[in-house]
């Protein structure tokens, strides 16, 4: 794994959907600014399955402009896991988010995950698909003389 960015909290507030000021902890990753919401975040960590990770705009003032993925606790339970919706994986330690937002921390390191290995597994597919072509003994004779499968 190589380092990809950093997460901070840093108070910044950015304006939602709604026009609501949220505080947010920003995300730098391959320079890209990225944010979650702060309630969001607490709430994955008491126990929810997944948090919002989204894209930050500057126009007069900086606000949230869509999901670009998702967060999640590790299967271990020692790591925050993101996945944007490129494809791209990134990962933090726990440890270090809550240093960071305890504020014991400045910021906690994002280190970049190797990409999922593609799975070709073939799905929703008929049996013919995989049987080569039929032998003539299960052909059925149809009126008329013709061939049938």
């Amino acid at each position: 794994m190589k380092r990809a960015g950093y997460l901070q909290r840093n108070g910044l507030t950015v304006l939602d959907e709604e026009g609501i000021p949220r505080e947010i902890v920003e995300l730098r990753i391959h320079g890209a600014t990225l944010g979650m919401r702060l309630a969001g975040l607490h709430d994955l960590l008491s126990g929810g399955f997944s948090a919002s990770v989204e894209r930050i705009r500057q126009n007069w003032m900086q606000y949230l402009d869509g999901t670009a993925g998702n967060a999640s606790i590790s299967r271990s339970g020692r790591a925050l896991n993101i996945e944007l919706v490129n494809g791209d994986r990134f990962t933090l330690s726990l440890d270090s988010l809550r240093a960071v937002l305890s504020r014991d921390e400045r910021f906690a390191p994002i280190a970049e995950l190797p990409p999922r290995a593609s799975q070709n597994i073939p799905r929703d597919h008929t049996i013919t698909e995989y049987s080569g072509l039929f032998s003539p003994r299960y052909q059925v004779r149809r009126a008329g003389g013709e061939m049938a499968a």
